[in-house]
């Protein structure tokens, strides 16, 4: 009669099994950090800055020559220099060569002058929004300057003393203090959702690879009628090694990493590690529970490879939750992925405590605790099967004692 392993020889066993096979382990020991670096250096600017630029000038004056400098004075602007017409700035355009550019129309200065209004037309290319959206703060901050300095002349000229002349020229002046991502940089919005990401794909396909491989081979079988405890042996076992191999990996993100790439860590630590733990959890009885329907390895990774994209359009990361379908809003909370980057935002970039994520937290046991039931139920469902196909005779008897 064979020898029943407990937690820790599953453990053990786990751990021969990760350094013995090459697609798990390039997935659970390779990949994490590899990803995490290399997504990281992407964004390692976060910001963007000196975006290609360019100018018409129909006008050719004075005053567009001066606003053409304070465009390139802007550190947000590179102007590549001078066009010919509208038609050669769309060619630009539309090579990618310049992100936007802009028309001064003949006769500006003069509308100027005699406080007509005159026109700015200011062309961009909205596919990029970022470098669009850059663009279109920086030229209008330019212009509303300029506009304020052709209307503070005027009213000196008309005799009118300065304080009362800024008075006129801004009746109401708006402040705008951005409280969190002060820096509107986008690598501090993005790569704390996209670090998570990474830790849940490469926990989700490298746990449920080896489950599968497990199926494949009939060690699944094996460990979960290894006794009464077979069940509760083979979960906590198998959960065990991934569960201080994540743990570390958190670890060197939030000692390591995040700092590297200099994200922001604002919340206190204790539920930041409470919550990721939990989320983990969470990941690993997922991974389990689809393994256990994939009797092949192989069939694990083309089941989960492609679903890192819907899992983050789901969170409400990238888009807000109450802006998709009501349907899509209730597949989003089966997913630990939501509750977990709505705490990671709240705590990591508003540093936010406990009283703002408890409720996030709750959601994450919820789905912690019936994915762990749901787990149970399926293994001791293939246990029981398996008995019947072993011995037919015997279990029905069994069933009809019960």
């Amino acid at each position: 009669m064979p020898k029943i392993k407990n937690i820790r020889q599953i453990l053990l066993e786990e751990t021969r099994v990760v350094l013995s096979d090459h697609s798990i382990i390039l997935t659970v020991l390779i990949a994490p950090v590899l990803y995490a670096f290399f997504l990281g250096s992407i964004y390692v600017k976060k910001d963007i800055d000196q975006i290609r630029f360019a100018v018409v000038d129909y006008d050719n004056s004075k005053t567009t020559r001066e606003l053409t400098r304070m465009l390139s004075a802007s550190p947000k602007i590179d102007v590549a220099g001078y066009l010919e017409d509208y038609t050669d700035g769309i060619e630009k355009l539309n090579n990618l060569q310049i992100e936007g550019f802009v028309i001064f129309t003949a006769g500006f200065e003069k509308q100027l002058m005699r406080m007509e209004g005159a026109e700015v037309n200011l062309y961009l290319n909205t596919t990029r929004f970022l470098p669009s959206n850059d663009l279109n703060m920086a030229v209008s901050k330019v212009m509303l300057t300029a506009g304020a300095g052709v209307r503070l002349n005027y009213y000196q000229a008309q005799g009118m003393g300065t304080q009362y002349a800024m008075q006129r020229i801004n009746p109401v002046n708006a402040e705008v203090k951005p409280i969190y991502n002060n820096i509107n940089s986008y690598g501090n919005f993005l790569l704390p959702g996209l670090f998570f990401l990474i830790l849940q794909q490469t926990l989700l396909l490298g746990l449920g690879e080896s489950v599968g491989r497990d199926y494949e081979k009939g060690h699944l079988m094996a460990r979960l009628c290894e006794g009464k405890h077979g069940v509760v042996n083979y979960i906590f076992g198998k959960m065990a090694y991934y569960a201080y191999l994540y743990l570390a990996y958190l670890v060197l993100f939030f000692v390591v990493i995040f700092p590297y790439f200099d994200l922001p860590v604002l919340g206190d630590i204790v539920p930041i590690m409470i919550i990721s733990t939990t989320f983990l959890l969470a990941i690993m009885n997922y991974s389990m529970l689809i393994g256990t329907f994939v009797k092949k390895q192989i069939r694990m990774m083309e089941l989960l490879a492609f679903t890192t994209y819907p899992f983050f359009l789901l969170s409400g990361y990238s888009w807000p939750l109450e802006a998709m379908p009501v349907p899509l809003q209730w597949l989003a909370a089966t997913v630990p992925t939501t509750p977990m980057l709505e705490a990671m935002t709240r705590l990591f970039v508003m540093g936010g405590h406990w009283d703002a994520v408890l409720h996030v937290f709750q959601h994450l046991v919820i789905l912690l605790a019936v994915s762990f039931v749901a787990l149970v139920w399926r293994l001791f469902y293939l246990r029981r099967i398996n008995a019947i196909r072993v011995n037919p005779v015997e279990s029905k008897g069994k069933l009809m004692a019960q």
